[in-house]
């Protein structure tokens, strides 16, 4: 039997980079003070700031809610988007709600059907934007929207260092280097545009948020997106990371933190770019921002005012909302 480095438990998880086997306590104990560093190394919120986390209901946004309620460093209320991709969106919804309640978590779900769309329907419009692209931007304005509009103080998402790196990679290797410079533990606050972005989970492994998922017995929505795809690209470079890191473990984490260490000198790149959006008022690089612009071309109007104002109407400043939908 394989001890725990902290206790005489039986360990059931070895984490290389670390040199360490852990039972399930002290692997707990291991993530919550990792997860507090990381916060903390990279300024992403203070005690007390209130943080809306963007939850999808697959593992990592679970386990991320999960990790933050147990730190209590913020208050915090969870945002799930119902995509309206049948099935696969009432289970992720469902399992959101539950996990909220049963912790006594104030959640938040926006419901792209109120809004006469879907991803699915977005897609299916905008030929020439793959169905994840679009997502992305339809997730990434409404957590935007719903802390700008609610008064909070940042956005924290569940990617992860093995994805994370990956598009670090990707973006250095098609020489797309304003996407290179957007990737970031913290992106800062632009006044009146933009929420400030953190990623807690920067320096994670997907393993280590695995088990803790399985060690708790989580509920989590285990299939994945319908629309997903990985590229040719991202598959290659995935293969030759997982090959260094079981060559060098950490190595993952070196590139993150070399990686942070230049992006974060100068954060005030994006920044320089910004506008605002003519039809909503939030940040756009363009005369309209990417979600007004789908919305505009699949729906024949932009959706962005109009879904701004729901989420003031639906919620109002009391966020003592749980079970509240858009």
């Amino acid at each position: 039997m394989v001890k725990c480095h902290f206790c005489e438990r039986e360990a059931m998880v070895r984490l290389p980079y670390a040199r360490l086997n852990l039972c399930e306590r002290h692997f707990e104990e291991y993530l919550l003070r990792k997860l507090e560093r990381s916060i903390a190394r990279y300024g992403m919120f203070k005690k007390g700031e209130r943080v809306v986390v963007g939850v999808s209901g697959g593992k990592d946004s679970i386990v991320l809610a999960d990790l933050l309620s147990k730190l209590g460093w913020a208050r915090l209320l969870l945002v799930h988007v119902d995509l309206g991709i049948g099935e696969y969106s009432r289970r992720s919804s469902e399992v959101v709600r539950r996990f909220s309640v049963e912790r006594g978590l104030d959640y938040f779900i926006v419901r792209l059907l109120d809004y006469n769309t879907s991803i699915p329907e977005l897609a299916s419009t905008l030929r020439s934007r793959s169905p994840c692209s679009v997502c992305g931007a339809v997730k990434r304005y409404i957590l935007n929207a719903v802390s700008l509009d609610l008064g909070f103080d940042a956005v924290a998402t569940a990617h992860h260092g093995d994805d994370i790196s990956v598009y670090i990679l990707k973006s250095f290797l098609t020489q797309d280097y304003d996407q290179l410079y957007k990737i970031s533990p913290v992106n800062p606050e632009i006044k009146g545009l933009a929420a400030r972005r953190v990623k807690p989970f920067y320096e994670f492994y997907e393993f280590e948020i695995e088990n803790f998922a399985k060690t708790k017995n989580l509920t989590y929505v285990s299939e994945k997106c319908p629309f997903k795809y990985v590229g040719w690209l991202e598959r290659i470079i995935r293969d030759l990371l997982e090959k260094a890191e079981e060559e060098a473990p950490g190595f993952k984490i070196s590139l993150l933190r070399s990686h942070a260490r230049r992006v974060l000198a100068v954060e005030g790149k994006s920044a320089e770019k910004a506008k605002a959006c003519a039809s909503c008022g939030l940040i756009s690089e363009g005369p309209e921002c990417s979600f007004c612009r789908i919305t505009r071309r699949a729906l024949g109007y932009p959706l962005g005012l109009q879904l701004r104002r729901s989420i003031v109407n639906s919620v109002g400043f009391n966020i003592r909302t749980v079970g509240r939908q858009a």
